[in-house]
């Protein structure tokens, strides 16, 4: 259902009200909470298959397996433009599509970023020509996919707070839904080793890799297509129904917007996008020692001449180790949401990353052959960054803010969090390269925990503050009164145009 729509189907209050079929809309909204919660799942598994499936896939196309040449050699610029284009697309996305979730209404703006998806998922599957070619239609593949899978983020996550049927239990349903990014960062390398397994010609022809390639692309189209399908026949939430009722005819720029919040809104959001953004500097930061150690370790493969040599096939089950070692940190922090909170969940996530840190610092600045304590520590951080702050920084941004502007902090939030990606990405390979070397790397890291920690303690609430959200309304006069939200699940009322005013 479209925001503006028939008031007497949409709003909170519809009993108090007396609209005819109100028993029935209500029955068929509390019905569709489970949908919701499937559906934002099924879009967070996309985004990190979509976001995955890219590296394996560009492994083939680089590798001289098996045919003893690289299918595509990339051009000197392949690499980087292609990570550059998938970081702006996802940025872009999530500032767009989040506050589109808020004009347009949930459903409309995940049908909108779904199909994004799925298109940058088909077009590098269909790149073809020579390799300046490929990399090209595989650049523009990989930025419409950000734009796709970025707006995901934000809607996904609000979609799965706004189907629960209590404030309460908010912070726990989102944890699930966020869940499914684990087992969706792992598909595509079983995939892939599915793959590898299967498609062996004897001789080894161009066509294995072509098609191996193209069908780890092409695949992501699929859940992002059920997620599009799915919220066709979805209706808003009576929540935001309520508050597009009570801000009908308001079209505000975001920053507009954010001014006629009170402070606290703004406050959270310095917490929300500020805790993100030092954690994933972190996190990507922990793309430029992973190879090393694993370099190291040789999970699998074997050593020659002191280097770890793999297969193509070894790489895949070496990284869905990798992947799998983080899901016991999700499942874990999913359970003691619901005691801690997502703020303490953030703050003492934050604390536990850099006392690792800092243990990972001292190993390596003091005896880089003690493998297997660095394994140790490895897994344990692997642990840790899938723990705490990974899932405490999404779910916060779905729980802190009112329905009207929900989705559009949240996206800035991730925005937050993903110019920190970009940051990390920059910033840490060169000290890797400094005097300092990986020892300065984790010492960094270390920092911005701690500072992560300090924005959450600060500027952030607990969970239980949030279960009634401060909003605005905008009174006849112009001015701003601020007030608690009523009606069922919170929605925003008041002020004209209110659904039971």
């Amino acid at each position: 259902m479209a925001p503006g729509d028939d008031a007497s189907a949409g709003s909170t209050g519809e009993a108090s009200c007396g609209a005819d079929g109100t028993g029935d809309s209500a029955q068929r909204r509390g019905s569709s909470r489970l949908g919701n919660n499937i559906v934002s799942s099924i879009g967070n598994f996309s985004i990190q298959y979509n976001f995955t499936s890219a590296s394996i896939a560009v492994q083939v196309l680089g590798s001289d397996q098996p045919l003893g040449r690289p299918l595509y050699p990339a051009p000197a610029w392949g690499d980087g433009l292609a990570l550059a284009a998938v970081f702006v697309g996802s940025m872009a996305g999530m500032l767009v599509m989040g506050r589109l979730g808020d004009v347009l209404g949930r459903s409309r703006a995940m049908q909108v970023t779904t199909a994004l998806a799925a298109l940058g998922a088909l077009i590098p599957a269909c790149a073809a020509g020579p390799p300046g070619a490929v990399y090209g239609v595989l650049c523009l593949g990989r930025f419409v996919l950000g734009v796709g899978v970025g707006g995901i983020y934000p809607l996904s996550a609000v979609h799965s707070a706004e189907s629960s049927g209590s404030r309460s239990g908010r912070g726990s349903r989102v944890s699930w839904a966020f869940f499914w990014q684990s087992p969706g960062g792992i598909a595509p390398y079983a995939l892939a080793m599915v793959l590898f397994a299967a498609i062996r010609p004897e001789p080894a022809a161009a066509w294995a890799p072509q098609l191996e390639f193209r069908l780890l692309f092409a695949l992501g189209m699929l859940p992002a297509a059920v997620v599009f399908f799915a919220s066709c026949a979805e209706e808003e939430s009576d929540e935001f129904t309520s508050a597009a009722l009570a801000r009908s005819g308001q079209r505000l720029t975001v920053w507009g917007t954010l001014r006629r919040e009170p402070a606290e809104i703004r406050r959270a959001l310095v917490g929300t996008a500020g805790s993100w953004f030092c954690f994933d500097v972190a996190y990507y930061g922990a793309s430029v020692f992973t190879p090393v150690i694993l370099d190291d370790i040789c999970l699998a493969g074997h050593k020659v001449g002191g280097v770890c040599s793999q297969s193509l096939f070894q790489t895949a089950l070496q990284s869905a180790i990798v992947q799998a070692v983080g899901i016991p940190g999700v499942l874990l922090a999913i359970v003691l949401i619901g005691r801690m909170g997502s703020k303490r969940l953030n703050v003492y996530g934050f604390i536990l990353l850099a006392l690792n840190l800092v243990f990972l610092a001292v190993v390596s600045a003091c005896d880089r052959s003690a493998h297997a304590l660095l394994f140790v520590l490895f897994c344990s951080l692997t642990f840790l960054l899938n723990f705490g702050p990974s899932l405490g920084t999404y779910v916060l941004p779905a729980v802190c803010f009112p329905a009207h502007i929900r989705a559009t902090c949240h996206g800035l939030s991730a925005f937050g969090g993903k110019l920190g990606a970009v940051v990390g990405t920059l910033i840490f390979p060169v000290i890797a390269g400094s005097r300092v070397g990986l020892s300065g790397v984790f010492c960094t890291q270390a920092v911005l925990c701690i500072l992560g920690a300090c924005i959450s303690q600060r500027f952030l609430q607990h969970d239980t503050h949030y279960e009634e959200p401060l909003s605005t309304s905008i009174l006849a006069g112009g001015q701003e009164r601020v007030a608690h939200d009523a009606g069922a699940g919170g929605a925003v009322v008041g002020g004209a145009g209110g659904a039971c005013a």
